[in-house]
């Protein structure tokens, strides 16, 4: 009997218990016609049930033991211990309880991870998750400038280019340690912008670090819209940015703004699609990881950009949609609502 059987165990040991004791009365009126002296059979069946009541109280303290061993378990699941096992070995007819327990036990484990990194990513705030990210990104730029210098720096295009990217390097690394030492947490300040003027300059930055990159830029006419500049700019980089990561052997990137007029009086959203001819990625990944903090696929990535442009998204009330299919590119769509 030894080994991981299913509850059903429990009631044909029970009907083999209850056959037992059948066969031995059996015996005892054979035994009897035979004419066996009563002493003997007597003996004889003492012994038999003996036997079978030893195995039987054998189970049902293997079954009180399984029981024993579920209680602790749910006891130490209870207590948020998830790191404990529970005795498989010894579990017999209770198995389809215990693996039941076992389900439970790690789904809520997976719960508490998911808790714990919630709790990370509030203490982190959104704002020092851009602050190391475009930091980050920003150190790279002026490396990469620094690695051309000496080679092009006779080229008056180059050093105009350089004296421009040192400038809005030095400018938005100001403007965002200046706004980080001056908040406790992300607040932003809307102001009326030109949304193209802002994508534009998005796109310029990355022109300048995007090597076998082609750009088709579509500007529509778009209302001035309320928003934070900084943040928004940095939302639309990062996107683009990725767009470009996805695209190592070159390709299009596309960017297009437009007005869109919701129905139902829903009022006016000015829309932002960033398209790449890259990798794309499943449907899977999108779900599950693509937005996540602290997930990357590249290797020296912090796996903050894109979950810190959907904060930066929500917060102005807007939202973003993901559409792409692996080998086939992606489609980023930003909205955000138009203030009359």
């Amino acid at each position: 009997m030894g080994g991981i059987l299913t509850p059903m165990s429990l009631r044909r040991k029970i009907l083999l218990f209850g056959l037992a004791i059948f066969m031995v009365l059996a015996a005892e009126l054979f035994l009897s016609a035979l004419g066996v002296p009563l002493a003997y059979r007597a003996i004889m069946v003492f012994a038999a049930v003996g036997a079978i009541g030893w195995a039987a109280w054998s189970e049902f303290k293997r079954l009180v033991w399984d029981l024993s061993a579920i209680r602790s378990a749910i006891d130490d699941t209870s207590r948020g211990e998830f790191t404990g096992e529970i005795g498989t070995a010894r579990l017999t007819e209770t198995a389809e309880i215990s693996e039941a327990l076992r389900i439970m036990r790690d789904r809520l484990a997976e719960m508490g991870r998911h808790l714990v990194e919630s709790l990370r990513i509030e203490s982190l705030n959104v704002l020092g998750s851009i602050l190391v990210h475009d930091m980050k990104n920003l150190s790279f730029r002026l490396h990469c400038l620094s690695q051309n210098i000496l080679d092009n720096y006779t080229d008056p295009a180059f050093r105009d280019s350089l004296v421009r990217t040192l400038s809005d390097t030095t400018d938005k690394m100001d403007q965002m340690v200046r706004r980080f030492r001056e908040q406790k947490e992300m607040v932003i300040v809307k102001i009326p912008v030109n949304l193209n003027e802002i994508v534009r300059s998005a796109v310029i930055n990355l022109q300048r670090e995007a090597a076998g990159i082609r750009f088709n830029e579509q500007y529509g006419e778009l209302p001035t819209v309320w928003a934070d500049a900084l943040l928004i700019e940095n939302a639309i980089f990062n996107i683009a940015e990725n767009a470009r990561d996805a695209m190592p052997a070159g390709g299009w990137l596309y960017v297009r703004t437009q007005v869109y007029d919701t129905v139902n009086g829903g009022g006016r959203l000015a829309i932002i699609d960033i398209a790449d001819t890259g990798t794309g990625m499943s449907e899977d990944f999108i779900r599950r990881d693509l937005f996540a903090p602290f997930v990357t696929t590249k290797p020296r990535g912090l796996g903050l950009g894109l979950y810190t442009c959907r904060q930066i998204i929500q917060m102005h009330d807007g939202k973003i949609e993901v559409s792409s299919k692996p080998g086939r590119g992606s489609v980023f769509t930003i909205y955000l609502p138009i203030t009359e």
